[in-house]
């Protein structure tokens, strides 16, 4: 519908201002939304037309006076006049193409007699004194009264204990449950030790004085990271309680253009912008390497990326997953069911890491290390190779100087037990002659048939004595792949549907490595299946699996000079 609307100026000329609208409803008032605006009209008024140049009127309150009756409706007829708070209106006949015309004239200020008046003008109390009153009460309350404890703790502690504001009126939000519990968020001045002076890092680290920092500071310079604030990162009093920030621009702020932190003769940093293939570098092996003939030399950390050829992991253990996973080849010694990852590999309370696979925990129950077939008892002592062979000397020179054991030795013959090596029954030479040699033949069995060498890498001198003839290599096994990097076993555990290996086995391979140096670590691709960020559900933020503290690093200098200052050793 269209409606014209024809305001008259005024003025002795009779000039009048027509303004056409169109709509199913003409509003006015004094509302934002109202199509022709009229001050000190409240609430909505609208016009609705009915045909013939007619309408009809209603208002939420009765402002509408006709024939100086409030009311909130009345029918309007072309020629009718009625009024609004400080305005005059008529019902005119619409110019062809209009279905309703009205023309009104203002009359002063709104008019009071109303019943819709709202305005305070004839109270006792103006607008502005009461406004000014308000907000001399807010300055006060909010203000005067909290800040009065600033000053003196004693204050603090009185207006925190009555119905009265204190300085918790300022904050924006709660702490986060850790800084509840430990008592602080009744203490404001705990963190904000300056009044109206934002928190600083010392006060910070007064309680985490453990903190390391981001980088080494041996390797990137410190004063880097100096304009970096403790709440750069750490944001309390925020809904939801989170003190930790876990946006991206967090780490990809710097790390989108890491060039500026690269330093001679390190592996240069790659960019990172997202959690996508193009967006992230190829994850990085943590591959531990010996140095030197049986790591003489201790062990190395290397980072390494997958390349065309696989990685191989060097911890000289001799070890098939395949076959030990195969319920035909090997069954639980006690149940006789079939091994499963958990078997072996108990997850510690962190949820990323794995307790140390070793000889008494995971293995001794199958894979004795009995020597003697006439006492299958006694077993080998486990990871020392000299205490080994001076167990085997001792106890073969005791069975054939022992007159007693030698003659039942001689009188015995065990029953042949496979895969064990058929012991001397008996000797012509002296005993100690006669007990050397059964040790050596037990120890070139041990060292060089089967035994040791199952598992061990064992490598032979070529020199006589019995004691440097063999050596066997240290085992040491990677406990963890990724040291950059945090998982939670136990969140990816929660997808097992009644078989842990199905879940295992979705990342590890376990069941088809026939060789421990292969290396069952999932690629880069595996985790971007469900994790990518174009995954939506799943997506991780870089604080999921990177730590901007990372652990055994350069404890921070700010942390090492408050220990000084409080007489703490750093």
């Amino acid at each position: 519908m269209y409606f014209l609307v024809r305001k008259l100026t005024g003025r002795a000329s009779g000039e009048a201002l027509e303004t056409e609208y169109q709509g199913d409803r003409l509003t006015l008032g004094g509302e934002p939304g109202a199509m022709v605006p009229l001050p000190g009209v409240g609430g909505d008024v609208t016009i609705q037309a009915t045909g013939g140049g007619a309408g009809r009127i209603t208002a939420r309150r009765p402002v509408i006076a006709v024939a100086g009756v409030a009311s909130n409706k009345a029918t309007l007829a072309v020629g009718d006049t009625f009024e609004l708070p400080g305005y005059a209106l008529e019902v005119i006949a619409p110019p062809q193409g209009f279905d309703f015309a009205l023309q009104l004239q203002a009359r002063g200020k709104p008019a009071s007699t109303f019943a819709g008046d709202v305005s305070l003008e004839r109270h006792t109390w103006s607008v502005r004194k009461t406004s000014w009153l308000l907000g001399l009460a807010v300055l006060v309350l909010g203000l005067v009264v909290p800040a009065a404890g600033l000053w003196r703790s004693d204050v603090a502690d009185t207006l925190r204990s009555t119905p009265l504001p204190d300085d918790g009126l300022w904050s924006s939000g709660p702490l986060v449950s850790a800084h509840q519990a430990s008592g602080i968020a009744q203490e404001c001045e705990a963190c904000h030790q300056k009044p109206f002076v934002m928190v600083q890092d010392g006060a910070c680290l007064d309680c985490h004085s453990g903190m390391t920092e981001h980088v080494d500071v041996a390797i990137h310079d410190a004063h880097a990271f100096a304009d970096v604030r403790c709440a750069s990162c750490h944001r309390e009093h925020n809904e939801p309680a989170m003190v930790s920030r876990r946006d991206k621009g967090l780490c990809v702020d710097c790390h989108a253009g890491p060039g500026a932190w690269e330093v001679p003769g390190k592996m240069p940093m790659e960019a990172v912008t997202a959690f996508t293939a193009a967006g992230h570098p190829t994850f990085r092996l943590g591959l531990l390497e010996p140095q030197g003939i049986g790591a003489a030399h201790g062990w190395e950390l290397r980072r390494v990326r997958p390349g065309p050829e696989p990685l191989r992991e060097s911890s000289n253990l001799k070890f098939t997953h395949e076959v030990h996973l195969d319920p035909d080849k090997v069954q639980h010694e006690g149940t006789g069911a079939a091994l499963e990852c958990a078997s072996c590999h108990t997850l510690k309370d962190d949820g990323e890491h794995f307790e140390p696979i070793s000889m008494d925990a995971h293995c001794r129950s199958c894979h004795g290390l009995s020597f003697d077939i006439f006492e299958p008892e006694l077993e080998l002592p486990h990871g020392d190779l000299r205490a080994a062979i001076v167990a085997m000397e001792a106890h073969f020179i005791r069975e054939f100087t022992d007159p007693e054991l030698r003659r039942q030795r001689a009188a015995e013959k065990p029953r042949r037990v496979p895969g064990k090596r058929e012991s001397a029954a008996s000797c012509e030479g002296s005993g100690l002659d006669c007990g050397r040699a059964e040790a050596l033949r037990e120890a070139e069995y041990q060292f060089a048939n089967t035994g040791c060498i199952t598992c061990h890498e064992v490598l032979e001198t070529g020199l006589a004595d019995i004691n440097d003839r063999w050596f066997v290599q240290p085992i040491r096994l990677t406990d963890d792949w990724y040291p950059q990097a945090r998982f939670d076993h136990h969140s990816h555990q929660s997808q097992a549907a009644g078989n842990p290996d199905q879940v295992c086995e979705t990342c590890h391979e376990a069941s088809a490595s026939n060789a421990a140096e292969d290396i069952l670590m999932p690629n880069q691709d595996n985790c971007l299946a469900c994790h990518a960020e174009s995954k939506g559900a799943a997506t991780l933020d870089c604080v999921s699996c990177h730590a901007f503290h990372p652990d055994g690093g350069t404890l921070s200098r700010l942390a090492r000079d408050s220990a000084l200052l409080q007489g703490r050793a750093p």
